[in-house]
């Protein structure tokens, strides 16, 4: 391995990689695209690291198969897209089609505490919140879910949309179609885009 005496923590005992070294060896190495961006989500999720500190990990590298990639999904999780699904939305709903640009990891305050919305689009008064299960699976926690919905609909009279993974990588052009008319429908004056995807199998034609 080269650079080997930066990348090990050698006063640990046994000595190991560090950590930010082992997100992009492990993001590298990936099964696919998906599978890469779950490992850098989940590292920056788990505040273990940052999209900036993997960025810099990644351009001190000299060869890294799929740089580009990696490069892309991390300045997108530095904007927010902080999970498989939202970056699935981002990449496959939102941008694509040229829909209007969200705002991610809202901040907002309800029961007390602070709550995070996934994509607001505030001059429209709409909200997409992406339900990924595999990550939301207890009762408790999709009740939470819920809750921030309802609490959204009351304060703002404003309208949340939950999609999942179906929506989003199997039917993404579909959901893209539908989210765009009711866009329009709340003032977006904009046409939703074709992409290379659009009139598929299942898509709009």
């Amino acid at each position: 391995m080269s650079g080997l005496d930066e990348k090990v923590q050698w006063n640990l005992g046994p000595p190991r990689l560090r950590y930010d070294e082992l997100v992009i060896d492990l993001a590298v190495a990936a099964s696919d695209q998906l599978a890469a961006v779950a490992v850098l989500a989940d590292a920056c999720g788990a505040r273990r690291t940052t999209a900036a500190r993997l960025l810099d990990v990644l351009h001190q590298r000299r060869r890294v198969a799929g740089r580009r990639f990696l490069v892309g999904v991390l300045e997108d999780v530095a904007a927010g897209a902080c999970s498989v699904l939202e970056h699935g939305y981002l990449d496959r709903v939102e941008r694509p089609h040229r829909l209007p640009v969200g705002s991610r990891q809202s901040e907002r305050f309800a029961h007390g505490g602070r709550i995070f919305q996934d994509v607001e689009y505030r001059a429209l008064g709409l909200t997409v919140e992406l339900d990924g299960r595999l990550h939301h699976s207890s009762v408790v926690e999709r009740d939470r879910d819920l809750e921030r919905d309802l609490d959204q609909a009351v304060a703002d009279d404003g309208r949340t949309l939950r999609l999942g993974y179906g929506q989003v990588f199997r039917h993404g052009c579909r959901t893209t179609s539908q989210v765009a008319r009711l866009m329009q429908r709340l003032g977006w004056p904009g046409e939703m885009a074709r992409c290379p995807n659009c009139g598929g199998p299942d898509q709009p034609g």
